[in-house]
């Protein structure tokens, strides 16, 4: 008597969901950055993670919702920002550890791909620059005499890239206009104070 065939289809089918869900993690070509961040996505269901930069790429993992903790205050899931590309971020170690999911075939690696539109930061240092230089031309002043604002009262409505410790940004003073520069060393501290950076380190 021949053995039942159905068995067979079904782990065959087992097999070809397990090759779908591994998706490779595309990292060619991207920037190296050591800074952070925290999701800004007013989504309710959360911020989708991607094995690419880019928009199509295979879904493997999820960021929590932001939480609402004052009637106007909201936190994100902090994490690491190591990288970038075309507008995208590669991260890393989020917090709390239960608000970052990746799939089982890619929790190992724990990286992941998130776009930049959806992400913040906290700006520390009181220069914007043209360039991530501690000697590039300054796009706008966020502290001293002159100034109504300071580094962390600056929203930041898109993380554009990275460059070692900068950041590229959109972003906007309590009082001014709307800019896009180069910022050094932000932190991902939402509901405290960062502490001012004032003279960057020339690296």
């Amino acid at each position: 008597m021949r053995a039942p065939r159905l068995p067979v289809v079904l782990l065959g089918l087992s097999l070809g969901a397990t090759q779908v869900a591994a998706a490779p993690l595309e990292t060619a070509g991207a920037m190296q950055c050591e800074v952070s961040g925290f999701s800004i996505d007013p989504d309710p269901k959360g911020t989708n993670v991607r094995s690419a930069p880019r928009a199509n790429a295979p879904v493997i993992g999820h960021l929590a919702p932001r939480v609402r903790v004052t009637p106007v205050e909201t936190t994100g899931v902090t994490f690491k920002i190591l990288g970038s590309r075309d507008g995208w971020l590669l991260i890393r170690d989020g917090y709390p550890t239960t608000d970052f999911t990746l799939d089982p075939a890619s929790a190992d690696d724990g990286r992941g791909w998130v776009s930049g539109r959806l992400v913040g930061t906290t700006l520390v240092a009181i220069n914007l620059r043209t360039a991530p230089r501690w000697d590039a031309p300054v796009v706008a002043n966020f502290g001293g005499p002159s100034s109504s604002s300071s580094p962390e009262s600056v929203v930041v409505s898109t993380v554009h890239g990275c460059r070692g410790k900068y950041v590229e940004v959109t972003a906007t003073p309590l009082s001014g206009k709307t800019v896009r520069g180069w910022s050094y060393g932000p932190c991902s501290l939402q509901l405290t104070s960062c502490g001012f950076i004032i003279d960057e380190p020339r690296e």
